[in-house]
């Protein structure tokens, strides 16, 4: 008989009984007993047609098997221990994957997409390939306007001056989830989706992601300072800002993509956040420049004051994404229904402190209308953050009309106000993913195995150089490339292995990670904690999770007391944000 039809009876055998006694006395094995539960869990979902939101993104709306395939999936393990199960309720994750980008999976059609329906740590690494694939397109094209400008700068006259204004880190900001989908979506047929057709497609977009403006004034400076011949003299300051065009140009101009295609990417990039972090979010950190960081203690007054303290790193995010905290109106609330002081117009608040007491107390607003209460309700979430940007009546609008927030009814929305008041823009339709690029959720690591490395401290709070590209602290290089995690922690403070596993090095230096270990964990992962001042394990010796193997230093390369810690799968340096909690 055919596995799919014999596994398929044994299925609908399953759903017909109402699932499996988990009470049975002859299951006294762990293993089954959290197996039945799960495919009890199962049952339920199919039978009460439950769907988690965000759940039936990119497949038919409302369908129970949705649900049935989240569980099955991020439990896939436990369920192979139901012998019963494993031809029945496998085939249910497949529907899942298929919502997915398929690109995670290297296109299905090669060994590596083989090797990655079983270990996540192969898809892990392959969502990191393609985000390196897309930072190194942005980077790349950043730095032939740097030439560019540079040689400006070069032939300005002896009277003149020139400065640069790099563009924020957009390889770092950029909503690199949705330009995954979006290519996939491009390509359409899986067989001609991979990381090496990715890289020359957007190589495509080489010269056009990034513009720049010059304005000019007029500064004195001083020469012979301190001299009998010294004098002030005249100058022109020619000043390049440099700007990136924004994620949407790849989708428009790269993509080709029309308003169904668009939404089907926005749905397999939710869709990817949670196959990556799971439906229970955390809460989450900023990543915003140091111009937004400056307001922080008066994001934290206000927020306090409005009873949303918990949201505090979300409005940095919206602030970052509002002005970048370049502009005196930082929250770009002038025309909220708080601003009683000041003209209602763009940028119209000239003092910042007033700016973000009002943006807040708007925004407090909208998460009450949108019944949010957490940042790790996504959902609500997005609801409260498009209401921020539309006006609160969007919420109203959108709960009657449709239930919840959606890219699609945003654009629903924008449109019928522009044919209503007659304009031609109505806010940003993507707003909730212009902002969220900024914020980084905390669910963003956790993986089954792993544990922290500081324990019962909330080392999110200190990180302070994140993987990926940076400016080197040392040598000032622009774009070098960070391998692993830096947090921040005085000397001496006991570091704990992230894993269980064997210290395959263990080395004193004062170069490089200066003193260091290497931790196998077995499967093809290690962990590498660098800079420490003492290490308390030594070569070969066994490991577990949360054992204190060294203490926070600064030794071999390095600028100030911190953990190094990289995250290598199958000899490839990978996010530790993906692993480690």
């Amino acid at each position: 008989m055919n596995i799919c039809l014999l596994g398929s009876l044994f299925y609908y055998k399953f759903l017909a009984t109402g699932g499996v006694d988990i009470n049975n006395d002859n299951n006294d094995d762990i293993g089954f007993r959290h197996s039945v539960k799960l495919a009890n869990d199962i049952y339920g979902a199919m039978k009460s047609g439950k769907v988690i939101s965000g759940m039936s993104k990119g497949a038919a709306s409302a369908n129970p098997y949705v649900a049935a395939a989240i569980i099955a999936w991020e439990n896939r393990e436990s369920i192979k221990k139901v012998a019963i199960f494993i031809t029945a309720v496998l085939l249910i994750p497949i529907m899942f994957l298929m919502m997915l980008p398929s690109v995670i999976f290297n296109g299905f059609n090669s060994a590596d997409s083989a090797a990655a329906f079983n270990n996540n740590s192969v898809v892990i690494s392959n969502i990191e390939d393609a985000k390196v694939i897309i930072q190194n397109t942005l980077q790349t094209d950043h730095q032939s306007v740097e030439v560019e400008i540079k040689s400006l700068i070069a032939s300005l006259p002896e009277n003149a001056i020139g400065e640069i204004i790099p563009a924020y880190d957009a390889a770092n900001y950029l909503d690199a989830l949705l330009i995954i989908s979006q290519y996939c979506v491009y390509k359409g047929d899986f067989k001609e989706i991979s990381l090496t057709d990715l890289r020359e497609t957007l190589a495509k977009a080489i010269g056009n992601l990034y513009t720049y403006t010059v304005s000019e004034s007029a500064e004195e400076k001083i020469i012979n300072e301190g001299q009998t011949t010294e004098e002030k003299i005249q100058i022109t300051k020619y000043t390049y800002t440099i700007q990136y065009v924004g994620d949407d140009y790849f989708a428009a101009n790269i993509f080709y993509l029309d308003e169904i295609m668009r939404q089907t990417a926005n749905e397999y990039a939710q869709n990817l956040m949670l196959f990556l972090y799971g439906t229970n979010f955390a809460g989450g950190y900023a990543k915003v420049s140091d111009a937004v960081l400056a307001y922080e203690s008066l994001i934290r007054l206000y927020a306090e004051k409005y009873g949303i303290p918990q949201f505090v790193e979300v409005i940095k995010a919206i602030m970052m994404q509002e002005s970048g905290g370049r502009v005196p109106d930082v929250m770009q609330s002038s025309v909220c229904m708080y601003n009683l002081d000041y003209p209602k117009k763009p940028n119209g608040i000239p003092d910042p402190e007033y700016s973000i007491d009002a943006g807040i107390h708007y925004f407090a607003d909208c998460l009450k209308m949108a019944g949010c209460t957490s940042p790790s309700d996504k959902s609500n979430l997005s609801l409260a953050l498009q209401g921020y940007n539309f006006g609160s009546g969007y919420i109203t609008w959108t709960l009657n009309n449709h239930g919840g927030y959606t890219e699609t009814n945003a654009i629903l929305f924008s449109n019928e106000m522009k044919a209503k008041l007659g304009w031609t823009n109505y806010g940003d339709t993507r707003y909730v993913a212009h902002v969220l690029r900024y914020y980084a959720y905390e669910g963003f690591g956790g993986a089954e195995g792993w544990g922290s490395p500081f324990v019962g401290k909330d080392w999110r709070k200190n990180v302070t150089s994140e993987f990926g590209t940076r400016t080197d602290p040392i040598t000032g290089k622009e774009s070098a490339y960070h391998d692993g995690l830096d947090i921040g922690y005085a000397q001496g403070t006991p570091i704990n292995a992230v894993r269980a596993g064997r210290v395959i090095t263990a080395i004193h230096s004062n170069s490089g990670f200066g003193n260091h270990l290497v931790i196998d964990h077995g499967d093809g992962t290690t962990a590498l904690y660098g800079h420490c001042n003492k290490l308390l394990v030594s070569y070969e010796e066994q490991i577990s999770i949360g054992q204190t193997i060294a203490e926070v230093g600064t030794t071999g390369r390095s600028t100030g007391n911190h953990l190094h810690l990289t995250i290598k799968v199958n000899g490839n340096a990978v996010n530790p944000r993906l692993y480690i909690k």
